[in-house]
């Protein structure tokens, strides 16, 4: 703790001597240093008892979560791939929201996608 009083007065002094008379932000604040490095070297502060370490509590053997049918029931179980929130342009084979390439066929609009060559008609 001496360390940090010396080295918050050094910094004080550091400022007083650089700062002028009509600086009042530095000159306050070579004082708040000059104090709190005192109030640190007079009485160190109770420490308290020590904590209660508390031993961690173990998961359950068997995670089931039977909440509908889009929830995991175990691990590397898939999602249905029906999607509520899904855009028209997004694949509905993959599921991809990348760029897609745009191709006509006769009057319809056809959408490519890119990443698994699924075709599908453009609607808005």
């Amino acid at each position: 703790m001496t360390d940090l009083t010396d080295r918050m007065r050094t910094c004080a002094a550091r400022i007083v001597a650089v700062a002028s008379k009509d600086d009042i932000v530095y000159n306050d604040a070579a004082d708040l240093l000059i104090e709190a490095s005192n109030i640190l070297e007079a009485a160190p502060a109770p420490w308290g008892e020590p904590m209660e370490i508390i031993p961690p509590v173990a998961p359950p053997s068997s995670i089931e979560f039977g909440m509908g049918r889009a929830t995991w029931l175990a691990p590397g179980d898939t999602l249905p791939k029906a999607n509520p929130y899904r855009s028209t342009n997004t694949c509905p084979n993959c599921d991809s929201r990348a760029s897609k390439t745009v191709r006509r066929v006769e009057n319809k609009l056809m959408l490519v996608c890119p990443v698994c060559a699924e075709t599908w008609e453009f609607k808005r």
